[in-house]
């Protein structure tokens, strides 16, 4: 342990013999964490020194440590959910609340599973992923590389307050790149903040700050991790569905708040009277097509947001045509050269054009008789074929026709007024989107039945069929299948069945002595095999020196076992319950 002393534990810089303040940052060589966190100088996994506490939430508590094999300074996650456990007094064994074994559990399954799938990126570059992970003391630990760097806050302080765009669009597509990529491997971040995002040394953004889904949504079993202007409407509310989109409107504020200087108001104060100001109303340097999609990107509405990062990038970064950046009526100074050469050409252009301009109307209508053959043709065919025949492929034949047709007839309006072609555009484009795939099936599987019936994302699009089963994996009220894989073209309504979990099917046979080693009242070991989903059987049993209601014996029948051992709920097996009855005459009997 002697090596040990010489790091200081809260920046783990290298200490001289006799020094009690880091001469780095400041922390006296005695100082310590609160009693509920692990001390300085703890070994964890023989290899990982923990030192300072950095931060905590209601998932899990960060400090930095060093990696005494590698050398080099790391950050050491603890899974801990200080709502449902604490950790025992002068030890490093985290005590769970009976009541919340079973969550604290799937909670902890999560809280791995999400650190594994990050270690399959580490490859990436902009985020921060682990580098290794194990068990000890009742919770898991990820152990990460540790930054050099400053966080995003720090960094828009030291600038003034405020970036401009031309900073932005140099700093964040590198980030919004890997961003993409997490979505795509199926993770989503939800804490995306000015404090959740680090500028290293380089200039590069890291994204760092992961957790699991119910830290960052109201009304589980945790305490919420929300960001006050970041975090996106549908967070407030268990019942609503997040997505990418979720991530997206994260994002945006992040720009707003870098573009314009100022905090992005709280989403659910603009519900009813929506407060948000265009960026570029506040900070006239913001480009009017930046402003506009950092505005979609934070629409209160899932469905009327951006939906993807790819998309909010292609249209952050799209430049407008010509035309579209002068404003209406706006004149421009062009060059003329004044030869000769250049006058009769001007004048063998203008005769050409009015000799053609003449059939214009008739090409025209020439091209629009086409494309209502074409259209009456198509439907002939529609009725002669069998019933069998796909209705999808009729429709997508009829809509390719027709927006081949509209495709030439734009064509050859081009040489007419520019308002016209735009129009000819925009009907095209509508009558495309009405009649193409309005969604694609989501993955509700791993997602709670009830926030998803009670959701007002599925209303016109999705009807559910649900069917109750015993999983092995999944708690009860979570969905465990669905019958439509994710990804399928849908049409509303389409009726989707999901199998929704009746609780595991073979489950511990729970303790029924406390945190504090105290016997369980019958009542707090029947709660708890109720959330269980166990069939239980009590039994009355005298006792000389026990108070009566209290658990004495459990034992299942089926399988032999008591406490720790398993019990087949999905079978039926049934925990005999041995409750206390005071009678002090059976000792003076016996």
């Amino acid at each position: 342990m002697s090596e040990y002393k010489m790091l200081c534990m809260g920046c783990m810089e290298p200490l001289m013999e006799g020094q009690d303040v880091c001469p780095n940052c400041g922390l006296s060589v005695t100082a310590g964490n609160l009693p509920s966190y692990l001390q300085p100088k703890t070994v964890l996994d023989s290899r990982y020194i923990v030192g300072k506490l950095i931060k905590s939430n209601g998932e899990s508590a960060s400090y930095i440590g060093y990696d005494n094999t590698e050398s080099v300074k790391v950050t050491i996650k603890e899974y801990m959910p200080d709502v449902i456990c604490k950790r025992a007094p002068g030890g490093t064994e985290l005590i769970v609340d009976q009541n919340y074994v079973v969550q604290y559990k799937n909670y902890m399954s999560e809280f791995a599973e999400l650190n594994k799938s990050l270690a399959r990126l580490r490859t990436m570059s902009h985020i921060v992923a682990p580098t290794d992970m194990f068990t000890a003391n009742n919770t898991v630990y990820a152990v990460f590389p540790h930054v050099e760097g400053i966080t995003l806050r720090q960094y828009l302080q030291d600038n003034a307050g405020e970036l401009s765009w031309d900073q932005v669009k140099k700093l964040f597509p590198p980030l919004l790149t890997t961003l993409a990529c997490i979505h795509n491997a199926g993770i989503l971040h939800r804490g995306i903040c000015l404090d959740n995002i680090i500028v290293t040394d380089h200039n590069e953004l890291m994204l760092t700050g992961f957790a699991i889904p119910e830290i960052r949504t109201v009304n589980t079993d945790l305490a919420p991790e929300l960001y006050d202007g970041f975090s996106a409407p549908e967070q407030y509310s268990a019942s609503e569905w997040e997505g990418t989109w979720t991530d997206v409107y994260a994002v945006a504020a992040v720009m707003y708040r870098l573009l314009t200087g100022c905090m992005p108001p709280e989403p659910m104060s603009r519900i009813g009277n929506d407060s948000l100001m265009e960026p570029n109303k506040i900070n006239p340097h913001v480009p009017a097509n930046v402003s506009k999609v950092i505005t979609q990107a934070m629409r209160l509405s899932c469905e009327q947001r951006i939906q993807t990062i790819t998309d909010f990038v292609t249209k952050l970064f799209d430049q407008p045509s010509y035309m579209t950046q002068l404003p209406r009526g706006a004149t421009q100074t062009i060059p003329i050269q004044d030869t000769n050469k250049d006058r009769r050409q001007d004048t063998k252009k203008k005769k050409k054009k009015k000799g053609n301009g003449g059939n214009i109307a008739m090409i025209i209508g020439a091209i629009l008789l086409v494309a209502i053959v074409v259209a009456a043709f198509l439907a002939l065919i529609s009725m002669l074929l069998p019933e069998s025949s796909s209705d999808t492929e009729t429709t997508t034949a009829s809509t390719s026709a027709t927006t081949t047709a509209a495709s030439v007839t734009t064509a050859a309006t081009s040489e007419t007024e520019v308002t016209d072609v735009t129009t000819v555009s925009e009907e095209t484009t509508t009558t495309t989107a009405t009649s193409g795939t309005l969604f694609v099936m989501p993955n509700l599987v791993g997602k709670k039945y009830t926030s998803v019936a009670e959701s007002d994302t599925w209303k016109g699009r999705l009807e559910f069929e649900v069917i109750y089963d015993y999983s092995d994996e999944y708690e009860r009220g979570y969905i465990y299948d669905q019958d439509i894989p994710e990804g399928t073209d849908l049409y509303p309504v389409t009726t989707v069945k999901l199998y929704v979990s009746q609780g595991l099917a073979v489950v511990e046979i729970p303790d029924y002595m406390n945190e504090y080693g105290a016997r369980m009242t019958k009542e707090e070991y029947v709660a708890l095999l109720d959330e269980l989903n166990i069939k239980y059987e009590c039994r009355d049993v005298e006792t000389p020196d026990t108070l009566s209601g209290y658990v004495m014996d459990v034992y299942c029948a089926q399988t032999g076992d008591g406490v720790g051992g398993e019990i087949n709920v999905k079978d039926g097996n049934t925990l005999y319950v041995d409750i206390s009855v005071f009678s002090p005459m059976v000792d003076a009997v016996g």
